[in-house]
């Protein structure tokens, strides 16, 4: 069964292995422009002999052709961020197949890990699916679900993608090899999650609770940009945080602890410590410049700010 890989990151390369060590061919490997290092997608498909596109825009008709010439019986994209057009989609003789991070119907879109976190769930599911003209709305060929504790992070999450994911994917193409492949379609309705974007991760602490600031600083920790939130102007960048067991409450944004375990700051209903937060402009761990009873970010202390400044 004559493959086309597209990937990037980890997940297109640990695929990428995993279908060659299997023996199935692969005609091409496509992925994105830039990308380089020892564990890039370029680099992988060199090391196994293989050739390598990297095109600005895959629906380009000199790629398509490309593609075409390929003949390919199955596309397989493994990370890959580009959108790609029908032109594409129906090239292969049997189907286009594409990995999502997150459980269909409700999580189609973009990000769907860093949502789940955000959302507060306590599973979430790794998605094989036959590509259509939609936005993640094919069909279900494959699905593992797993679970997600309370101080679990988005690399977790992506450390257990990188691991099932391949192996969800030579189950597929097995079963379809086979013809034992029984594709399902999707419920009706489901949700969708647009792109996130870095500014996305403000911190003002009056206005989210505990729980909305403990998961958003775990699913958007390095190496994604982090939640944030600023200190007398400085942003500072939220790493790792944990709930308290014990309620501790007080005026939202305000620092009330300072240990070894990190700062107790104040949301919008209680506290949680915040273990590792850091400055942007010097590196710096906030927790060896801020006093206690200094305050972060809040809506209202802006508008006092303002106020304060205007009356100067």
């Amino acid at each position: 069964m004559n493959c086309v890989l597209f990937g990037k990151g980890q997940r297109g390369t640990s695929c990428l292995r995993a279908v060659h060590a299997a023996g199935y061919p692969i005609a091409l490997v496509v992925g994105h422009p830039g990308e380089t290092g020892a564990e890039s997608m370029a680099a992988t498909a060199a090391a196994l002999n293989l050739p390598y596109l990297a095109p600005e825009d895959p629906n380009h008709p000199e790629c398509v052709a490309t593609l075409r010439a390929a003949a390919a019986d199955v596309l397989l994209l493994t990370g890959y961020g580009k959108i790609l057009k029908p032109a594409v989609i129906e090239l292969p003789r049997r189907m286009c197949i594409n990995l999502h991070g997150g459980k269909v119907p409700a999580y189609r879109g973009s990000s769907p890990m860093n949502w789940s976190l955000i959302n507060g769930e306590h599973s979430f599911t790794l998605s094989v699916l036959r590509v259509d003209a939609g936005i993640d709305s094919g069909e279900v060929l494959n699905e593992r679900t797993f679970p997600i504790g309370r101080d679990t992070t988005i690399r977790d999450l992506h450390e257990i993608a990188n691991k099932s994911f391949p192996e969800q994917l030579l189950e597929t193409l097995a079963e379809l090899e086979k013809g034992s492949i029984r594709p399902r379609p999707q419920p009706a309705g489901g949700g969708y999650y647009p792109l996130r974007f870095p500014d996305d991760g403000f911190i003002l602490w009056d206005q989210l609770t505990a729980e909305q600031v403990h998961n958003r600083i775990r699913a958007l920790t390095r190496p994604y940009p982090c939640a944030f939130t600023f200190w007398k102007r400085r942003r500072v960048d939220l790493l790792a945080s944990e709930l308290l067991e014990s309620g501790f409450f007080g005026e939202p944004g305000r620092i009330y602890l300072k240990s070894k375990r990190g700062l107790v700051v104040c949301a919008r209903d209680r506290c949680l410590r915040i273990r590792e937060a850091v400055l942007v402009d010097s590196g710096r761990p906030l927790a060896e410049e801020a006093a206690r009873y200094d305050r972060l970010a809040t809506v209202q202390g802006s508008v006092l700010e303002a106020l304060t400044a205007q009356r100067s």
